[in-house]
């Protein structure tokens, strides 16, 4: 039997059938590419299993192509267990199922922990409303995992050799301003603006770019602009997002940029991740000079960003990572974190 894909995006009414490669052209530049292509990659590793896969950005909705289906879950950001889940075959889930260990979230700088553990309880008083109206959510027996993140305003492109890239350090994002806020991402965003204007004070010698934008996605870069802008960089900066994940290190790696970033979530496509996380942005200016002069050291982290993501986190390897763990085919998760000292 062939399998069975399906869509079911916000603005749908119900889950839509699709066939992933001929709906590809027709997605807008979002992050539906990615995980369309996932479901692409997962046809052909499971071809003719009489699987039903959802791609779906509903928590709690439910649809009846759902039952004994492979459910992949985006667009929640408080870590809450779909009540549906003793109605599918596995659950694998965007941003993560669980939030952070309490003992790692203490170890950040405290202007971002408290904000932090401000978030996760809020997070664990939403599952406690939700306990209360769907019930308790009792054991959870099928296959269910995280899955990364992804790309968004991403296109395709072959990237220049690092060697050649002209610039040096490259963030783009949205303007964090000045204004108090008890967002994480903002506190991180505003620390990370003037350590990069540290920076590019202490090394003028260097082309460092900042592109701040307001918060609308659509006031800033296109896709084509943004992605030619961060293929010419040899270093990307990726602070934390609303969560403690962001697309600009997934879309660092896939072309082969250098990526800083704060300290990443306990995740199994991380555990490998060759990224240079930094405790505090304060420490970024001394990092940025000691990287810069050493070529060798860029040479070899963006190879290895790239190995990361052919291996780890592009759309063949998640799609290979679901297969496993649909199949019981052994341990999947990589146990060793590489750290990359500078």
């Amino acid at each position: 039997m062939r399998n069975r894909f399906f869509l079911w995006l916000h603005e749908y009414a119900s889950p839509v059938q699709i066939i992933p490669e001929e709906i590809l052209p027709q997605l807008p530049i979002t992050d539906y590419r990615y995980f369309v292509r996932i479901l692409q990659h997962l046809d052909k590793l499971l071809p003719e299993e009489g699987l039903t896969f959802v791609l779906t950005w509903h928590l709690d909705d439910f649809h009846e192509v759902m039952e004994d289906a492979v459910i992949i879950q985006h667009g929640d950001e408080q870590y809450q267990m779909p009540w549906y889940h003793r109605r599918v075959r596995a659950l694998f889930k965007v941003s993560g199922l669980r939030p952070n260990p309490v003992r790692e979230t203490v170890r950040l700088p405290p202007s971002i922990a408290w904000r932090s553990l401000l978030r996760d309880a809020r997070n664990s008083l939403t599952r406690l409303r939700r306990r209360m109206k769907y019930g308790p959510q009792g054991k959870v027996s099928i296959p269910t995992d995280d899955l990364p993140l992804g790309y968004f305003a991403l296109l395709d492109l072959d990237p220049l050799p690092i060697e050649q890239r002209p610039v040096d350090v490259y963030f783009a994002g949205c303007l964090a301003g000045r204004r108090w806020s008890l967002r994480a991402s903002v506190a991180a965003r505003q620390q990370m603006g003037s350590a990069l204007a540290a920076a590019q004070k202490a090394l003028p010698q260097h082309r460092i770019e900042a592109l701040w934008r307001a918060a609308k996605y659509d006031q800033g870069l296109g896709p084509a602009a943004y992605t030619q802008a961060l293929a010419n960089a040899k270093i990307a900066l990726a602070p934390r997002g609303n969560t403690d994940e962001t697309y600009r290190l997934f879309e660092a790696a896939k072309l082969g940029c250098v990526m800083i970033c704060e300290p990443l979530p306990a995740r199994w496509y991380f555990q490998a991740c060759p990224a240079i996380t930094l405790r505090t942005w304060s420490e970024l200016p001394g990092i940025l000079k000691n990287l810069l002069n050493d070529p060798a050291k860029i040479n070899e982290l963006s190879r290895r960003g790239r190995q990361w993501w052919d291996s780890t986190v592009s759309e063949g390897a998640v799609a290979n990572f679901i297969t496993q763990r649909l199949t019981g085919a052994g341990d999947v998760h990589p146990q060793v974190r590489e750290t990359h000292p500078v």
